[in-house]
């Protein structure tokens, strides 16, 4: 499955999208994000941003998921404005792709559970789809 994304303003080759329209974003601290990522049979795109107060990855998932999506040590954002880095950048410095958007999106309910896996909770986590 590929992603199309429709940028408002480019510098450097990173666009600026508003999350919300095509998908959504879930942030996650980044060692929680890579012990789910293990857990995950097909992750779509997930964008690492390694800045380093507050190391996080973004999965993608689809448009209005996140509506209810309220769980510790994880952000959703819907309808917000959002830089993708450039296609194709795989290192720092920046934010860069650890998995390209033409892989899809992650289906929430895998996170979800991946998630719940990562934290010790293979039964689920309350609040939220």
């Amino acid at each position: 499955m590929v992603t199309t994304v429709t940028g408002r303003a480019s510098t450097g080759g990173a666009q600026l999208v508003c999350a919300g329209d095509e998908w959504d974003v879930i942030m996650v601290a980044r060692f929680l994000a890579l012990r789910a990522l293990e857990n995950l049979t097909q992750p779509g795109a997930v964008v690492v941003d390694p800045h380093p107060s507050r190391p996080a990855l973004y999965f993608l998932v689809p448009s209005g998921s996140t509506a209810c999506w309220r769980l510790p040590q994880r952000v959703a954002f819907g309808d917000l404005d959002w830089t993708l880095p450039p296609e194709g950048k795989a290192t720092p410095p920046g934010p860069y792709w650890l998995i390209q958007l033409g892989h899809g999106l992650t289906r929430v309910c895998e996170l979800r559970r991946a998630l719940a896996t990562a934290v010790g909770r293979p039964g689920g986590l309350a609040g939220g789809r």
